[in-house]
C-alpha cells in the first residue's frame, strides 16, 4: 500500500486520463453531471459508489490517501 496520498487536478483536460487512473486501482468512476444553462452537462468525477462516493468537479483536486479513502479539496482550498 502506499504510504503518501496520491494527488490529481480535475479539469476537463485530465479528466479522462484521472478516470484511467482510478480504475486502475479497481474502484468505480465517471462522469458528474450536472444542469447548466438548461443542459446536462458534465462538470466533474464522482469516484466510488453509495455513501462513500465523491465528487471532485471540475478545478478540485482528487486524493487517494494511503488508506485507500478518497477525498476532494475543493479548488478555492487549493489555490
Amino acid at each position: 500500500m502506499p504510504t503518501t496520498e496520491t494527488t490529481w487536478l480535475v479539469t476537463p483536460d485530465t479528466i479522462t486520463a484521472v478516470d484511467d487512473a482510478v480504475d486502475s486501482y479497481g474502484v468505480y468512476a465517471k462522469g458528474y453531471f450536472e444542469c447548466v444553462d438548461g443542459r446536462t452537462t458534465v462538470v466533474g468525477l464522482r469516484v466510488g459508489t453509495g455513501e462513500d462516493r465523491v465528487v471532485a468537479r471540475f478545478g478540485d483536486t482528487l486524493v487517494r490517501h494511503p488508506d485507500g479513502r478518497w477525498s476532494a479539496r475543493p479548488a478555492s482550498a487549493t489555490a
